[in-house]
């Protein structure tokens, strides 16, 4: 006994003699963020959140904060940052400041195109209080994931896994997540599927957790993404459903509009009055815990303190757009357009291929009352007399990611059309100076907004073959009045960015008559309590582009909400509600 109380008496000096010598400092944490802002949609595949520097072409506001040191002396500084645009070199430099002194390091362009640690050399510290400072130098996204501080020189792990661990022990993160109660439902996603699937569910007295991975509710109908609600809620066969959708819409038809158009306040004020959902926002959640076939919880991380929450439930709704929950619980899935061979729809391609609808990065300018100048930029995409394009906004065709992973590679997908937004309006500024000189670029999404990823499988795959033969199924509840509704590379873009398309076109059915599609589209097949409603639910490629718009996706949640109702009342999985409770589900809507 005195020799374990020895050891662990050892172990601990250790580590306090260790933790002496490191200093961690995650950037999202930094006090003052000044005008950088926190970017999370990519911790999934980089481990953390980070500062990016949206500028837009001019340097933002120096991010500040106080770090504790325990010890004076010479420190060894390493920081996590990448070059996004390494052509061959990009422009998302920044500098770090101690307190009155500036590193010589110039972070973030160097040509190395991955998340890395850069050296920054040897830094004194003279105060155990010091400031520190991220000085923007060019407001071209430059950014940084966290800065060490330690007495030898020793980089931090490249590894993920390897990261994640050494980060959580610098942070002195709890070891267990913080257990955040049981539920009867736990909506992941706080888009619009997500938000009327929690409404409705409380308002039938549910006690229900909605958890959103941002600190805005909406989603693409958010101030973040800027994308109007389409789709009619008039033509259902059943006139309660839509009721909260409609309560949701601020009327809205524009793209890249202003930020109050999209209603953050609106779909914040409905959830707070709805005393049965508990809210949490900023958490994204990584990982569920299962028994057998069934979600017992799931695990959510603060994207800025990356404190770890867990939420128990009975039920579970996948809103995330991206079928996170249910990748991490192992349902069954889809990505990319299913071939011919396999559904025989008369739109999909002969063989199954990974091709996804595109991803938008919406954008604006506006006149001003004086000139304004741009730099010419040599890192974005080029134009040029035979190719170029003369918008002063981007709307939904501004379109890119066809053929590439648009979650394990969504970070490039969004840089690239960074790429696409500054070169082109570089080429604008600076070959028509008379038409284009008192235009300024006002406002760029950096959220991007995503059409289409992973898609859950339910009992029933529906595809275009039950839209085209008007399939009439008996737990037919949702009406989808959106016309089938493809996204192609533009031919004329394609010939001259091959690989790299930005330019969307079409393939629109504007004569489209309303179909009414299945409950049985809207539950795993194979793990037993888990809902989904939005862009994930059990639909080909192909019937994806008639039941994607959010006004039809609200619709889902609508029906979800009253669906885990029934579950709850009845102690039963969602797929029983069909088989043993439908009449009474029907009647409900």
């Amino acid at each position: 006994m005195n020799k374990l109380l020895i050891f662990c008496c050892f172990i601990i000096l250790q580590y306090e003699g260790n933790a002496k010598h490191k200093v961690w400092v995650e950037a999202e944490q930094f006090e003052n963020l000044g005008g950088w802002v926190i970017d999370p949609q990519f911790a999934d595949q980089m481990g953390s959140s980070y500062l990016l520097a949206h500028g837009l072409g001019e340097p933002v506001e120096s991010a500040t904060t106080t770090v504790k040191f325990q010890q004076k002396g010479r420190y060894h500084l390493w920081v996590r940052t990448k070059d996004w645009s390494p052509f061959p070199k990009g422009p998302g430099k920044f500098q770090v400041k101690i307190n009155q002194e500036t590193v010589q390091e110039i972070f973030g362009g160097n040509g190395i195109g991955e998340w890395h640690w850069q050296y920054g050399g040897i830094i004194h510290i003279d105060n155990l209080k010091s400031h520190i400072s991220l000085v923007d130098l060019t407001g071209f996204e430059g950014r940084i994931d966290a800065i060490y501080f330690s007495k030898k020189k020793e980089e931090p792990p490249h590894a993920k896994q390897d990261l994640d661990a050494f980060r959580k022990s610098m942070m002195n993160l709890p070891i267990k997540p913080i257990n955040e109660g049981t539920f009867d439902l736990v909506v992941v996603g706080g888009g619009i599927a997500g938000l009327c699937a929690s409404i409705q569910a409380a308002r039938l007295g549910l006690k229900v957790a909605l958890i959103q991975n941002r600190p805005v509710l909406g989603g693409n109908n958010s101030s973040e993404i800027r994308l109007p609600m389409q789709g009619e809620i008039d033509k259902n066969l059943f006139p309660k459903i839509g009721q909260i959708v409609r309560e949701l819409d601020t009327g809205q038809k524009g793209e890249a509009r202003n930020a109050e158009d999209y209603g953050d306040d609106l779909k914040l004020s409905k959830v707070k009055d709805e005393q049965n959902i508990s809210l949490f926002l900023s958490t994204h959640v990584f990982d569920v815990k299962k028994n057998g076939n069934k979600i017992t919880s799931v695990i959510g991380r603060n994207i800025i303190t990356s404190e770890e929450h867990s939420f128990s439930a009975e039920l579970f709704v996948d809103c995330t757009g991206d079928a996170t929950v249910g990748f991490l619980a192992g349902a069954n899935s889809k990505m990319g357009r299913e071939g011919y061979d396999e559904t025989e729809e008369p739109k999909a391609p002969v063989f199954a291929d990974g091709m996804t609808l595109g991803t938008t990065l919406h954008w604006y300018s506006k006149p001003q009352d004086t000139a304004s100048y741009f730099p010419v930029c040599d890192w974005a995409i080029q134009f040029s007399e035979e190719y170029y394009l003369e918008n002063t906004r981007g709307a939904w065709n501004w379109e890119t990611g066809f053929y590439w992973d648009t979650i394990e590679e969504g970070e490039k997908v969004r840089d690239h059309k960074f790429r696409v937004i500054y070169g082109h309006w570089s080429y604008l500024k600076n070959n028509f100076p008379d038409k284009y000189a008192n235009f300024k670029l006002e406002w760029i999404a950096y959220i991007a907004g995503k059409r289409e990823s992973r898609r859950l499988v339910g009992d029933i795959f529906l595809t275009e073959l039950d839209i085209l033969n008007r399939v009439e199924y008996p737990d037919a509840c949702i009406t989808t009045t959106w016309g089938i509704d493809l996204h192609y590379p533009d031919p004329l873009n394609s010939r001259h960015y091959p690989g790299e398309e930005f330019i969307a076109v079409a393939d629109h059915d504007r004569n489209f008559e309303p179909y009414h599609f299945p409950y049985r589209c809207l539950y795993s097949n194979n793990i037993e309590n888990l809902f989904m409603a939005g862009r994930n639910i059990s639909v080909s490629h192909i019937a994806l582009g008639t039941v994607r718009v959010m006004k039809t996706t609200g619709m889902m949640g609508e029906v979800v909400g009253i669906a885990a109702y029934l579950c709850n009342k009845y102690n039963c999985n969602p797929g029983e509600i069909y088989l043993n409770h439908l009449n009474e589900f029907l009647s409900m809507l």
